[in-house]
């Protein structure tokens, strides 16, 4: 049996890693498992792996989630349908793994080594340096969750997405100077009407 032993070193300010054994025709998902296991990582949250160069920069990515079918009737990968020799082959190549896309941990995984044996249960947790976070530790980034954010009265009319629409809202609130009776309500609109 062919075996890959990655390298996998969490992005904190110390020195946390931790070597896996898993078998090349393993699915990605089994190694996402693998990993969460040896940093003592619950499950239960989005994932991706990315292909990575040499930089660790970011490529094609596999999701965890199963992103249904193309326009042919073919799957998009996720890591169910992707195998480990489908994203690295040799020794150095890498990939990025990132987990919990609020609180964005983040995984350099590179391979270390490819060996032949068999054993019984894979991945399988080869060695480990450092003590790992825990998974709650790091705190969720809502930064780029303002954009969904209500807007306050002083962003002026909302938004529907329809042009013709968000034009005519604009001109309504361009033309509020006209010396017509205003409205802020429908109660507003019911005692004026009497």
């Amino acid at each position: 049996m062919n075996l890959i032993r990655f390298r996998v070193i969490i992005d904190i300010e110390e020195d946390v890693f931790r070597d896996i054994l898993i078998d090349k025709a393993a699915t990605l998902e089994d190694l996402h498992r693998g990993i969460l296991a040896a940093f003592d990582f619950g499950e239960g949250e989005m994932a991706s792996f990315f292909q990575s160069d040499e930089d660790w920069g970011r490529g094609r990515e596999v999701p965890l989630m199963d992103m249904g079918m193309d326009d042919s009737g073919n799957p998009f990968p996720s890591m169910r349908t992707v195998a480990v020799h489908e994203m690295v082959t040799v020794a150095n190549d890498r990939m990025v793994y990132v987990y919990d896309f609020l609180r964005m941990w983040c995984f350099y995984v590179e391979v270390i080594g490819i060996e032949e044996g068999e054993t019984p249960e894979y991945p399988m947790l080869a060695h480990e340096f450092g003590k790992a976070p825990d998974q709650f530790s790091k705190d969720v980034d809502l930064s780029d969750l303002e954009a969904l954010s209500a807007p306050s009265e002083d962003d002026g009319p909302l938004r529907t997405g329809d042009p013709e629409l968000d034009a005519y809202l604009n001109d309504d609130a361009e033309d509020g100077d006209d010396d017509g009776p205003s409205f802020t309500s429908l109660d507003d609109l019911d005692e004026a009407a009497y």
